[in-house]
C-alpha cells in the first residue's frame, strides 16, 4: 500500500465494515479480514494483522463496557481460549486448511439454523455461570483462532443461544481482547509480521473508529430478534466461503 489505488480502497473499505461488525455485535472482525488479508497479503501477514486492529478495537470497546463486564466469568472463558490458541498455532502446519475449512462451514451452518430458529435470548438467571460445555466450547474456539485467526463465531453462537443479547455481547468484548493480544504475542513468536507501515496503521485505525462508532450507535437501537438474524447473516459470510471456495 504505497499510492492509493484499487487494492487500498478495497483494504479501507473492508476495515470500514469488519469494524462496524465488531462495534455492533462485539465480534466478527476476522470473519471478514482474515479472507480478504490472506487475498493481498499472505495467511503469515494476515493472521497478525487482523489480531492488532482486534487488540486495538477490543481496548477502545472494553473501556466503554468496563462496568459490565463479570471478570470471573471473563477469566474462567479466557483461559480456555488461551489453551486452545496455543494448540492451534501449533498446528498452524500440520492440518490442511482446506479440510479444516469445509469441517468448520458446515459446523457453522448447524450453529446458524439454531440461532434462527431461537426465538427469545438467552436465560438472564444463569448470566455470570460457566459450565463444562462452555469451557469446551472455548478451548476449540481458540483453537481455531489459533489456527485460522477467526475464533469469533463458535463461542459467539453458543453464548448468544444461552446469554442475553448485552451480556453476550458485553463479555465477548473482553474475552475477545485478551484472546487477541495472546494470539498477537503467539505469532511473533513464529515469525509472522504485519502487513502495514506505522502510517498505514494510523490511517486504518481513523477508519476503525469510525466503523466501531456506527456499530454501537446501531447495537443499541436493535431488538432481540433481529439481533439474532443479524449475527446469523454474519456468520453465513464464512460459512459460504469455506463450504464453496
Amino acid at each position: 500500500m504505497l499510492d492509493f489505488g484499487t487494492q487500498e480502497l478495497i483494504v479501507i473499505i473492508g476495515v470500514f465494515i469488519a469494524f462496524f461488525i465488531k462495534g455492533f455485535s462485539g465480534f466478527g472482525t476476522a470473519l471478514l479480514l482474515i479472507p480478504l488479508f490472506t487475498m493481498l497479503f499472505g495467511a503469515k501477514a494476515a493472521l497478525p494483522t487482523t489480531a492488532l486492529f482486534d487488540i486495538i478495537a477490543g481496548f477502545i470497546l472494553i473501556i466503554s463496557v468496563r462496568h459490565k463486564i463479570f471478570w470471573p466469568f471473563v477469566a474462567k472463558t479466557t483461559a480456555a481460549l488461551f489453551l486452545g490458541a496455543f494448540i492451534g498455532v501449533s498446528c498452524l502446519s500440520l492440518i490442511p486448511h482446506f479440510i479444516l475449512g469445509k469441517i468448520i462451514g458446515f459446523g457453522l451452518l448447524i450453529f446458524v439454523i439454531v440461532l434462527l430458529l431461537q426465538k427469545k435470548g438467552g436465560n438472564a438467571k444463569e448470566e455470570g455461570k460457566t459450565s463444562k460445555w462452555q469451557f469446551l466450547v472455548a478451548t476449540i474456539s481458540g483453537f481455531f483462532g489459533g489456527l485460522i485467526g477467526v475464533s469469533g463465531p463458535i463461542l459467539a453462537v453458543y453464548m448468544k443461544v444461552r446469554y442475553n443479547k448485552e451480556f453476550f455481547r458485553t463479555q465477548l468484548i473482553a474475552v475477545f481482547f485478551f484472546g487477541s493480544i495472546w494470539r498477537m504475542i503467539l505469532y511473533n513468536i513464529h515469525g509472522f509480521h504485519i502487513a502495514f507501515n506505522i502510517y498505514q496503521i494510523a490511517i486504518l485505525i481513523f477508519v476503525l473508529l469510525l466503523g466501531l462508532w456506527v456499530g454501537r450507535h446501531i447495537h443499541l437501537k436493535v431488538n432481540e430478534n433481529l439481533f439474532n438474524r443479524i449475527i446469523a447473516v454474519i456468520l453465513l459470510v464464512p460459512i459460504v466461503k469455506l463450504l464453496l471456495f
